[in-house]
């Protein structure tokens, strides 16, 4: 059996006394466009950031890609949840998608830096904007544009937190059509909020609430729902947005 790119066995986290992860297992394989949900709190930026190696675990074992993630930082993209920056400093958008190529460990020539930044905004579909000053652009943009930084690295994974968070539904479900289309050559993990989308275009789906719910399946169950988010659930066909009910069984709106 190959190495799967993601495998975290027995993890667990906490800030203080407060356990935000307890006993994760999770295995994501190669091409795997994974799908996590979860209420605030749940642990779900934490996990991210132990596969990124940004945090160690309390308890238990990470690897990507058979090592551990200080060591497979180059192969992993990451596009963070909130991007702060000040939309009138003079950079433009081929700049800031070279960033990416930084921390790489190789030595490259600003042209090599600036054929791979190219190369991922055609990914994105936005190469005609390189030269656009970054605050010039629209949210939808801008988001297409931090996911081209990430794969400018020409990673073998990608890792994004809430990456529609901060554009409108019309917006955000083009964001996730981009990433569908990348799932084809990269495994991908998603973290959203977003229950109804995020099943449309995934391949699996977990949840997470300290516990993870995860039966290496597309299929979004009403136990796992309820046991991440501690409330009864209606759930609708798939491909379709899912009624979440007020708790004690009480009819919905």
């Amino acid at each position: 059996m190959s190495t799967p790119p993601v495998l975290l066995e027995g993890v667990s986290y906490a800030y203080g006394r407060a356990p935000a992860l307890d006993s994760v297992d999770l295995r994501i394989d190669e091409g795997d466009f994974l799908g996590i949900i979860g209420p605030n709190a749940g642990g779900k930026t934490t996990l991210l950031k132990i596969i990124l190696g940004l945090l160690s675990p309390d308890r238990g074992t990470v690897q990507v890609f058979g090592r551990p993630p200080s060591e497979s930082r180059g192969l992993i993209g990451y596009v963070p949840q909130y991007a702060r920056f000040d939309a009138a400093f003079p950079i433009d958008v081929l700049d800031t998608v070279r960033m990416g190529r930084l921390g790489l460990g190789r030595q490259e020539s600003a042209d090599e830096a600036s054929e791979a930044a190219r190369d991922a905004l055609d990914q994105v579909d936005l190469g005609d904007l390189a030269d656009e000053q970054i605050g010039q652009l629209s949210g939808g943009q801008l988001q297409r544009v931090l996911i081209a930084r990430a794969l400018a690295s020409e990673p073998r994974i990608l890792l994004l937190d809430e990456p529609t968070a901060s554009v409108d539904t019309r917006i955000g479900r083009s964001v996730y059509e981009l990433l569908e289309q990348l799932s084809d050559r990269l495994s991908i993990v998603l973290v959203s909020h977003d229950i109804g989308v995020i099943s449309r275009y995934v391949k699996t789906v977990a949840c997470l609430n300290v516990q993870l719910h995860y039966h290496h399946s597309r299929e979004l169950t009403e136990e796992m729902v309820e046991l991440a988010y501690g409330c009864p659930v209606d759930l609708v066909a798939h491909g379709h947005p899912h009624r979440v009910l007020p708790a004690h069984g009480a009819e919905p709106a």
